[in-house]
């Protein structure tokens, strides 16, 4: 997330609940847009056109509601796009590493015949699934979106 996506994200709520953006503003506010990312870009283009339209606005009503609902789609878009994962501490590493290597041998010896643990083979290799589903879920629980 670039530092201009709060200035952007600010100037698009403003716009869509009835306010209004001066080209100066959006220059103050964002002074490199070739440094914006794909999304970024878009909603500057936008902001930019409805700086440059105020004539239009003034006298096509339509048209300042059709801009305000692609300001909305624009917030949206910059508001829900990023996932930032927390990395997994240590002790989640080395818990998935060990489980990964009894799971592998213990999955090799169910699939492969070997019979090391009699007949509890297929139920010792399912334990360790769910046993590695419970490690996973909560790794999964801890992606943030912002």
């Amino acid at each position: 997330m670039t530092s201009a996506r709060p200035n952007l994200i600010a100037m698009l709520e403003r716009v869509a609940d009835g306010g209004d953006v001066t080209a100066h503003e959006l220059d103050i506010a964002i002074p490199d847009p070739l440094a914006l990312d794909e999304r970024e870009k878009a909603a500057w283009q936008e902001l930019s056109h409805w700086a440059d339209d105020e004539d239009i606005r003034d006298n096509d009503s339509k048209y300042a509601a059709f801009k305000r609902e692609w300001m909305r789609s624009h917030l949206s878009t910059l508001r829900d796009i990023d996932w930032h994962p927390n990395p997994p501490s240590s002790r989640q590493r080395i818990k998935a590493g060990l489980w990964l290597a009894v799971f592998l041998t213990i999955g090799a010896n169910y699939l492969l015949g070997w019979g090391v643990f009699g007949g509890y083979d297929k139920q010792i290799y399912i334990a360790l699934l769910f046993i590695g589903l419970w490690i996973v879920l909560p790794a999964l629980g801890s992606l943030k979106r912002y």
